[in-house]
């Protein structure tokens, strides 16, 4: 049995031909509009315009073009104009670009440009040293970036310079079927998968975003998430970029608020943990504010009438002190990356912030589907985007299963490996998500979880993790809990719960109450937990054990929880061993 449903247009938006074309066309009709904002070392803001952007591109293409006839440039570091511009001069060159994790082992970097057939590599100072020893005798030139000097090796603006003088001739037309960027997945051992994106598949998705998101050349961008990922890399950098945006560059995570206030940024991008971290603050402020959960209360219900009498903006006005702490500009945010609690997206919404949630992965460059201000159902990723079909193949009884893709943001493949481009790619264009979900009478899609941690109960039945991870985390005493099958010789699978708890909240509320906070008293409040949930539950959904760790889960650089080290550590996923 399959499902099949197909997106559609709300918005209509211009086709681009390449994406050196369209930051040529943004450079012509916006030259003096600022295109990034970035912090200097001292925190300190600078700013670049679209002409000088677009000039810098130049140079270094020609730069790239002296030193290699066909580029294949690896790019590692912080956000930065420097990144962007080693990015973008890449594909006006007609090269291929490589980005890499920035928090990855530099052993694991030099995989990746080996498996890439990377021949130029941009990095930060900070890994000058790992680099220039290793890669001195191979055949890999270095240039570091965000930085004047950099000894043995030259540095951005050093290209810079010499591409102002270069009279090598920069490419007009570009083969946008042709492969334009290697994004390499989770994974960094000889088995590494190598996400091939072409400029079409990259421009397409950008134009299936904004046929269905309204985002135009006066938005601010405030950029969080490393450029690296495909999603920040795509929605947050590109998409901005070929439409006139400015970009503003978050100093970290840390001066995400201040950030917000003083870019006046209008989009924010970020995936779930910062969002839910976000939640849980503006939420615990105004519990501990006098009188604040009755001015809550009366502030949701003047909204509600406010609505219901047809006052559009009324919530963000009777919120007001909520959306100034965030700058007062915000007018879309956005998640993405991983699934986010309902409840969290409800509290923005309620607070008067559009909020919507979206769905994809590298492979789909990545964006498949997204929620927009008009049709946005909590709980769901949105409906498909324009041009995107999406089956649900074998689904079961509850209409869960398999979600397949096809569209023109489909990656090409993975870069020199058909086999496992074979196994997630049909001959005639279907992706293989790995994910399992199913669509609702309305067209949104909803994600169960992923495929490789389903867990199968005796019955036969599968019991989705990231169910119950988001009914337990619910709790404000819970930072963040993994759910995982245990094999049992006559049960099938048990479903065990690691659990990390929220030790701020514990020991806050244990100094309030003159006691001291003991292991035993962690487990009783768990297991009451747990009770609750196992008490609303089919027998098959319930969770036999739980395991209380201290420290919260290994994370990616984009906030992903590491499950498999995750499992490892608590003595719940295998080791690989083979046999002699």
């Amino acid at each position: 049995m399959k499902f099949d449903i197909s997106g559609e247009a709300l918005h209509d938006v211009q086709g681009l031909s390449s994406i050196p074309e369209a930051l040529m066309r943004v450079a012509e009709k916006y030259p003096e509009k600022i295109a990034f904002q970035e912090p200097d070392s001292q925190g300190n803001y600078r700013s670049i315009t679209f002409h000088d952007l677009r000039r810098k591109i130049d140079c270094l293409a020609r730069a790239l073009l002296d030193r290699e006839e066909k580029p294949v440039v690896g790019i590692t570091g912080m956000n930065s104009v420097a990144w962007a511009v080693t990015y973008l001069a890449t594909l006006r060159a007609g090269g291929i670009v490589v980005p890499i994790d920035r928090e990855l082992p530099v052993p694991e970097m030099l995989t990746i440009l080996h498996y890439s057939g990377s021949n130029i590599i941009f990095f930060d100072e900070k890994y000058a040293d790992d680099f220039i020893d290793i890669l001195s005798s191979r055949n890999i030139r270095m240039v570091a970036m965000n930085t004047a000097h950099c000894e043995g090796i030259p540095v951005f603006n050093d290209l810079i310079r010499e591409g102002a003088g270069s009279s090598v001739h920069l490419p007009d037309t570009w083969d946008c079927d042709a492969p334009a960027s290697i994004c390499y997945t989770s994974g960094t051992t000889g088995q590494a998968k190598g996400v091939v994106l072409s400029q079409n598949n990259i421009l397409a998705n950008v134009r299936q975003m904004r046929q269905i998101v309204d985002i135009n050349a006066d938005d601010v961008f405030l950029s969080i998430l490393p450029v690296h990922h495909t999603f920040e890399c795509t929605c947050g950098f590109l998409c901005p970029v070929t439409i006139g945006s400015t970009i503003y560059i978050c100093r970290g995570i840390r001066n995400v608020a201040e950030d917000m206030v003083n870019s006046k940024a209008t989009i924010l991008m970020a995936v779930p943990l910062l969002w839910e971290a976000m939640y849980r603050k503006i939420f615990g402020a105004i519990q501990s504010m006098k009188g604040g959960p009755f001015k809550y209360r009366l502030g949701l219900t003047i909204s509600s009438v406010g609505e219901i009498l047809g006052r559009r903006g009324m919530r963000k006005k009777v919120f007001s002190k909520v959306h100034d702490k965030l700058g007062g500009s915000m007018r879309l945010c956005i998640s993405g990356g991983a699934g986010i609690a309902p409840d969290v997206v409800d509290g923005f919404l309620k607070l008067g912030f559009t909020f919507i949630q979206g769905y994809g992965l590298t492979e789909t460059a990545p964006i498949i589907s997204v929620n927009t201000e008009k049709r946005n159902r909590i709980g769901s990723v949105g409906p498909v985007l324009p041009g995107v079909t999406v089956r649900i193949e074998d689904p079961d009884l509850e209409g869960n299963g398999e979600i397949i893709v096809k569209g023109p943001n489909i990656m090409k493949g993975y870069f020199n490996n058909p086999e496992a481009t074979a196994e997630v790619l049909s001959d005639d264009g279907w992706f293989r998500t790995g994910d399992y979900g199913h669509i609702d009478d309305d067209g949104y899609l909803f994600i169960t979880g992923r495929k490789k941690n389903v867990i199968i109960a005796k019955n036969g039945k599968n019991v989705y993790p990231e169910e119950i991870e988001m009914k337990i985390s619910q709790d404000l005493n819970i930072l963040e809990c993994m759910a995982t099958g245990k094999k049992t010789e006559t049960k099938g699978e048990e479903i065990w719960l690691i659990i990390v708890p929220n030790m701020e909240k514990f020991i806050e509320y244990a100094e309030e109450n003159n006691f001291s906070l003991s292991t035993e008293y962690l487990a009783e409040y768990m297991k009451k937990v747990v009770r609750d949930f196992n008490s609303s539950q089919p027998l098959y959904k319930r969770i036999a054990r739980f395991i209380i760790r201290e420290d919260e889960f290994p994370k990616t650089t984009t906030r992903k929880v590491r499950r498999k080290e995750a499992l490892r550590e608590a003595g719940l996923e295998e080791e690989v061993s083979y046999r002699v």
